[in-house]
This record gives C-alpha cells, sequence and structure tokens, in this order.
C-alpha cells in the first residue's frame, strides 16, 4: 500500500467516524426530546385551582385512577392526564371536526379540510357553547383548565409536534364540543352521501323496485319488541328484466374484499332473575376503525370521602369531561349506534327565490402549513348548507347537529345515576350522537332507549321511506318531549340487546327513522346466544363478544357446496372438500369460511351491478350493494327468476357455478393454492399509527404488532384488519371486580410510555382483563 493510499483510507475512516458520532448524536438527541415529552407519572405537581389534592396511580396497563373529594377537582385531574397522554389525538379530533387539520398537517387533508368546513362547525359550537347551562359549563371549565395546565407541565411539547416542526395550541371549551361533533360525523355523516344517491335512484326506478332493492328490513331483523319486516315481492319482468339490456361491461368484481360495515357496536343486558346475585349485567363492545392509540382511555374515577364516596369505572374519551361508558356500583351503561335518520335532504328549485330559501355565501378561510390559505364558499340556507345540486334543485343539508341543543354535558350525569329511571331521564335529554342505551341496574333493572336529542316535526311521527327528499312542512325542527322517547324497560324474558339493527318494528321506530341499520344478523346471533341459558356470570356475556360462528352464512356455505358439487372441474371438487371440513366459524385456520364468504359477496356484488345495468342505466356504479341487498339477491336466487338472471347466462346454476369458481381461482392467484387460503391470511389485524400512513418505515416502530384475528361482520365477534371492537366491557354495578375490560390498544400515545400497547397481546387472544385497577405501579398527587 503506497503513503497516498494509506492516508486517503485513513481519511475516509475518519470521515465515516465523524459522521458516524454526527448520526448517533441525532439520534440521542432526538431520543432525548422524546423522553422529555413522555407523561409524569410519579411525584407530586402543583395544579391551580384545586380545592384539594388529587391522586393519581397508575397500574400495569396504565389505567389512570382519580381520587378527588370533588367532581370539579376530578375533571381538572382528568384533563391533566389526558392532555400529558392524548393532546396530540385531542388536537387531530378538534381540528379534524372544524376543517382546520391542513394548519397543522399540510395540503394533504385540505380535501378533508374542505368538506368539513361546509359544516362551519367551530361558529355553531361555539354559539352552542353560549347557549350551555352555568352547570354544565363548569364542567368543561375545569377540564378545559386541567388540560392546558397538564400540557404546559411537559418538559416539552409533545413529540409529535417535534416531527411536524410546529406548537400546539391551547384547548379551549369549545373544542370539547368539537371532539362530540366529531364523533357525529363518525357515525352519522356516512349516511350523507348514500341517501342523497338513494333519492336520485328512486327518481330513476320508481317506488316499487327500490323498495325491492334498498329494503327497509327483512327476516333477519331481531327487534326488541319481536316484530318483523316483510320483504317486498320479487319484481316482475315488467318491472326488471336483465335480459332485455346487454351485458354489463366488464369489470373485476368486489369479492372477497367487498366490505359492508358499519361503525357501529353489540351491547346487551340481562336483568336480575337471569344472574346468580339478583343484579344485572351488561355487556357492551363499540366497534370502530382502529388507531395507535386507542380511541378510548381506561379511567377510574373515585370521587368524595366517606360512606358518600363513589367509584365510576370505564373508558373515557380524551377531549371530554366524562366517563363514556362503564360502571358506578349503582348502574352499568353502554352505547351502540342507532343508525336512526337524523338528518334529511331538502330540495330547492333553482329559481325559488323565496326568504326561506334565500342562499347566503358564507367565505371561510382555510390555513395551510407551508401554502397559502385557501378561501372556501359556504351556501347556506335556513334548514343549512347546500350540499348537493343537480338541474332542477339545490340541496341543502338539514342535519340535527345544526340544532341549539344537539351538543351539551348532560351526559355526563349519567356518572351519577342511580337507577335505570335516573339514567333513562338524563339519556333522554342528553345530546350526543344518537346511541342505543343500554342500562343495568344493581336493583336487577334493564332498559333500553335512545340517547340523544330526537328532532321530529308538527305532524304525526311516520318513518319516512328511505330515498326521498323531506319537504319542507315536513321537517324535524322540534325536539321530542323525554315522556315520547321509544323505552322498553324490564322486558318479559329478561333480555335486552341491540347490534346497529332495526330496534322496533312498531309505532316507536317512527321517530328513530332508517338510517341505514345493519342486516341484524349480529343481533339475531346474540338473541339466540342470550336465549341458550338462564343463569349467567360475566364469562358467559364475555364469551359472546367472542362468538365468532358464522350462523349468517349457513346457507351461503350450503349454496356454494351444492354449486360446485355439480361441476366436473378438479377445482370445484376441492372447493366441495374445503366446505364440507368448515367448522362453520370465522377461525383464522378456516378455508371454508373464506370460500363461503367470497362467494356471498360476489354473487351479490353481480347481482347488484347487472340489476343497476338494467333499471338505472348510466347510474351503476355510483353505489354498491349494502348489507341490506341480501334480502333481494336470496329472493332472486330461489325463485331462480329468468327476469333477474344476469347475462350472458342461461341458467342460475351456469351464474352461480361461474362465480364460485372465479373465487376459488381467485384464491389460488392470490395464495399459491386453495388450501393455503385460509381466513387468518386475509383478516391480518393492523392497527397503524397515523404517522405510518405517511411514512411507512416508522411503522415497525410506532404500530401494534400485525397477528391474524378471527372474526368477521354478521357475528358477535366483528373483527376486520382496522376496524372492530375498540374495547370489550362486561360489568354488573356493585361487582366491579368480577367486570371485565379489554381494548386493542394501549393508553398512551407515547412509544416510550410503558403503557403505548398495554393490554394489546390480550385483547388479540381474547384474554378477560380486569375491569378495575390492579396494584399501583405508579402515584402522583397533584395539590394547590
Amino acid at each position: 500500500m503506497t503513503p497516498r493510499t494509506a492516508r486517503l483510507l485513513r481519511m475516509f475512516r475518519n470521515i465515516l467516524l465523524t459522521l458516524l458520532v454526527l448520526l448517533l448524536g441525532v439520534f440521542a438527541a432526538a431520543y432525548a426530546t422524546m423522553r422529555l415529552s413522555l407523561p409524569i407519572l410519579d411525584g407530586d405537581r402543583p395544579l391551580a385551582k384545586l380545592a384539594s389534592a388529587v391522586s393519581i396511580t397508575r397500574d400495569e396497563r396504565g389505567t389512570a385512577v382519580i381520587e378527588a373529594k370533588s367532581l370539579t377537582d376530578a375533571m381538572r385531574a382528568l384533563g391533566y392526564v389526558h392532555a400529558q397522554e392524548r393532546f396530540f389525538e385531542m388536537d387531530l379530533a378538534r381540528r379534524s371536526a372544524a376543517g382546520e387539520l391542513s394548519a397543522l398537517l399540510g395540503p394533504a387533508t385540505l380535501a378533508m379540510d374542505k368538506d368539513k368546513r361546509r359544516h362551519r362547525l367551530r361558529t355553531r359550537m361555539s354559539a352552542m357553547w353560549q347557549m350551555l347551562p352555568a352547570n354544565e359549563r363548569v364542567w368543561v371549565t375545569n377540564y378545559c383548565e386541567g388540560v392546558n395546565a397538564g400540557l404546559d407541565a411537559l418538559a416539552a411539547r409533545p413529540w409529535q409536534y417535534f416531527v411536524l416542526r410546529t406548537s400546539p395550541e391551547p384547548w379551549q371549551e369549545v373544542d370539547s364540543l368539537l371532539v362530540v361533533a366529531e364523533m357525529y360525523f363518525m357515525l352519522q355523516a356516512r349516511g350523507f352521501e348514500e341517501r342523497f344517491q338513494e333519492i336520485q335512484l328512486r327518481k330513476q326506478v320508481g317506488d316499487k323496485l327500490f323498495d325491492w332493492l334498498k329494503p327497509s328490513g327483512g327476516a333477519w331483523d331481531a327487534t326488541l319488541d319481536g316484530g318483523a319486516i316483510v320483504s317486498p315481492l320479487v319484481p316482475t319482468a315488467a318491472e326488471l328484466d336483465t335480459r332485455k339490456t346487454p351485458p354489463a361491461a366488464a369489470h373485476v368484481s368486489a369479492g372477497e374484499f367487498a366490505n359492508d360495515l358499519l361503525p357501529g357496536s353489540n351491547n346487551w343486558a340481562v336483568g336480575g332473575a337471569l344472574t346468580q346475585h339478583g343484579g344485572a349485567m351488561l355487556a357492551n363492545d363499540m366497534h370502530l376503525g382502529f388507531g395507535v392509540p386507542n380511541i378510548w382511555f381506561r379511567t377510574e374515577l373515585k370521587i368524595g370521602d366517606g360512606a358518600g364516596a363513589m367509584r365510576i369505572a370505564g373508558v373515557t374519551l380524551p377531549g371530554l369531561p366524562a366517563i363514556v361508558v362503564g360502571s358506578n356500583g349503582h348502574i352499568a351503561w353502554g352505547f351502540t349506534n342507532s343508525y336512526g335518520q337524523w338528518f334529511d335532504w331538502v330540495a330547492l328549485a333553482k329559481d325559488d327565490g323565496s326568504e326561506k330559501a334565500a342562499r347566503v355565501t358564507r367565505r371561510e378561510t382555510i390555513t395551510v402549513k407551508g401554502a397559502t390559505s385557501v378561501e372556501l364558499d359556504v351556501r347556506e340556507t335556513a334548514w343549512g348548507p347546500i350540499l348537493q345540486s343537480d338541474d332542477a334543485a339545490d340541496y341543502a343539508l338539514s342535519w340535527v347537529l345544526y340544532r341549539d341543543g344537539a351538543v351539551n354535558s348532560h351526559p355526563a350525569n349519567m356518572m351519577f345515576a342511580r337507577n335505570v329511571d335516573q339514567a333513562i331521564a338524563i339519556a333522554q335529554r342528553s345530546g350526543i350522537p344518537h346511541q342505543n342505551v343500554v342500562i343495568a341496574d344493581q336493583q336487577g333493572n334493564i332498559a333500553w332507549t335512545i340517547m340523544g336529542r330526537i328532532p321530529v316535526s308538527e305532524s304525526v311521527p311516520r318513518e319516512a321511506p328511505r330515498g326521498r327528499v323531506t319537504e319542507v312542512s315536513a321537517l324535524r325542527t322540534q325536539w321530542l318531549a323525554p315522556d315520547r322517547y321509544p323505552l322498553i324497560r324490564n322486558p318479559a324474558a329478561h333480555r335486552l340487546w341491540t347490534a346497529n339493527n332495526r330496534q322496533l318494528s312498531g309505532a316507536g321506530q317512527a321517530v328513530i327513522g332508517d338510517g341505514g341499520f345493519d342486516l341484524g344478523a349480529r343481533g339475531m346471533q346474540i338473541r339466540d346466544r342470550l336465549r341458550e341459558k338462564n343463569v349467567f356470570v360475566e364469562t358467559d356475556l364475555y364469551a359472546i363478544q367472542l362468538d365468532a360462528e358464522a350462523r349468517f352464512l349457513r346457507r351461503w356455505a350450503v349454496l356454494a357446496k351444492q354449486v360446485a358439487s355439480r361441476e366436473k372441474k378438479p377445482l370445484a371438487a376441492d372447493v366441495v372438500g374445503i366446505l364440507s371440513r368448515w367448522n362453520g366459524r370465522a377461525d383464522i385456520d378456516q378455508v371454508g369460511y373464506r370460500v363461503a364468504r367470497a362467494f356471498r359477496l360476489r354473487v351479490i356484488d353481480e347481482l347488484w351491478k347487472s340489476w343497476m345495468a338494467a333499471a338505472a342505466p348510466g347510474y351503476a356504479g355510483k353505489m354498491n350493494a349494502g348489507a341490506r341487498s341480501e334480502y333481494a339477491a336470496w329472493q332472486a336466487i330461489e325463485a331462480e327468476a329468468a327476469n333477474l338472471l344476469p347475462q350472458p347466462f342461461v341458467t342460475w346454476d351456469e351464474f352461480l357455478a361461474a362465480q364460485i369458481i372465479a373465487v376459488a381461482n381467485e384464491l389460488v392467484t392470490a395464495n399459491g393454492s386453495l388450501q393455503n387460503a385460509t381466513w387468518g391470511q386475509r383478516n391480518m389485524v393492523a392497527i397503524q399509527h397515523p404517522f405510518s400512513r405517511a411514512l411507512p418505515w416508522v411503522g415497525r416502530f410506532l404500530n401494534m404488532p400485525t397477528a391474524p384475528l378471527a372474526g368477521d361482520n354478521h357475528m358477535p365477534r366483528v373483527a376486520t384488519p382496522s376496524f372492530g371492537a375498540s374495547e370489550r366491557l362486561v360489568v354488573s354495578p356493585g361487582h366491579e371486580e368480577q367486570g371485565i375490560l379489554t381494548m386493542p390498544g394501549g393508553q398512551s400515545g407515547h412509544p416510550l410510555s410503558p403503557f403505548y400497547g398495554a393490554g394489546h397481546r390480550e385483547w388479540l387472544e381474547g384474554a378477560a382483563t380486569p375491569l378495575l385497577a390492579g396494584a399501583a405501579q405508579h402515584r402522583m398527587q397533584l395539590t394547590p
């Protein structure tokens, strides 16, 4: 080696070492900064305006146990804890509702902000805040001040703001109302476009055919009053005939990747006559999109001292000063989304110059980080913003969220209800997105009602058919009186259940309306499971939450097997064998479930597209077949109606055989062989941090571990890769020590926290973790 070469090698080595040292320094600085933003878990900390000291402990799962002598102190401390653990997620929620994400995240979220800003919710929620009674405002104010104190107490701003190179803005009282508004969006807004498309479809196909294509219910309904909805008759050739139209254009079927999931939940209760101790028992698993951290936050509040002290255990929603669902020793309560009709489309003729139909333009300015602000003009009417138009009319959205009183702090009173009747009264005056609330009390009583303000018109309530605009004279401009709310209290069978299905069949359903109920199969399976026993303990109800039996899919599996058995192709024989060996469940090792499921979805998809091509030319593709298309599809198959058979098939056997073979081929292509196409290969849980969507390489550090997951839709154990049980709760009030609570993700939003992924493995495996906190591992005291 020459001296020159040696010098070059030494220089190259020194450069590499220098770069390595610099890189290590950057990582060390980043790590140190991350650690500075960790939540405070131990020691004494000041918190202004406390009346007395507040104790906060954490167990191995990070459950926050807050002990305070007064409610206001407890709310102040809850805000402090939420800010330290979840301020960034709270910030996203308020910004999302208000259409202000782009100020934090840049142009990538501009389309989302434009969509949300049309509702002008910061303006509307600010007005609602001013209207709240003083006793409700004080809770929010104390919580808000606690949030800002918790944020300021961090040694460094939350780590996400370092990544985004910005700083958090203080919490305001109205932001808590915006968090409720964001839940309105999550649970109700997906119906806006769907309902508008139904209006257009009804115009094209007429009432009779629309009601068959989009039925209000059918045989799978499991209503609480036992009533049934009769399916419409199969259309005649004069009403719908696929033979008069050319075959639909070639397309890729949605197949097994189609889905008809609804944001929703399961909940049910059994009365004291069915428990060993005579108290009622509640189960609740709320189904939402998965994320990191999980949407809910495990919390126990211990308020007061001595004999009058109360313990409330359950989950909170960071951004709100209340236990959302849980138990207080006297009552337990849980929710499912009601799917009532909580909005209307109002058609306004383009040439309508009347005072009421006047369009007023409001200009909104959307701030965009790193780019020029964007101006957005919003046309508003007396009933709401104009969000759709066609050649004949403008369509204004009249949404209950726009009404004064749609959001309030009254739901927090549920934490202190002493019995079912007090809880019912609170539910019927609460301003939240409308929920089926099921309540169980220590005396053994159970009840169901709607929690949320129900709008009504002056006329007699009548369930409005889907796919119609609402006449101005029939708009619901008043709040329903509590004594007129639909209510079921202590049914004779001592059992109640809801699963986003149609709740009632009688007059009570008219005030709820049809906002897009789920098919009902989940509710029916829960109802039938509850009928299998006459005495229940907590683990019995938890077992129903984990029930992955696919009862709904049985007839599709039988049909697929029958069709495949008549085919002579080798692949058809494989299908028959696989379906013969299927255990009837959505277990991760099952191929039969995946085959039957994909067959059903493909058949419905192909039928729907064929019918749209025949009934509404040019409309196909604007609306997908929903869960309730099951009724029309099965009727057509059973009737073997030639006028409903997709072209170019000559017989129904030929059509069905083509679908099962296509499904088998797709599975072989994707998995190498049919035997490898297990449900677990398809249903891999993917719980992601928001940053990993923009920066996939950080997913290995921020996302929850990936694993196959049992369960699916149309069964109690709702489980898909990114959607499912955001919590599972089982509790009998007064017996919280036997209560169960599991969540798919941890408490903290900080990846260096010991609670970041705590509880995920137990949730994944179906292990029953306790509702109440275990031994304290961290202790902090907030002092005046």
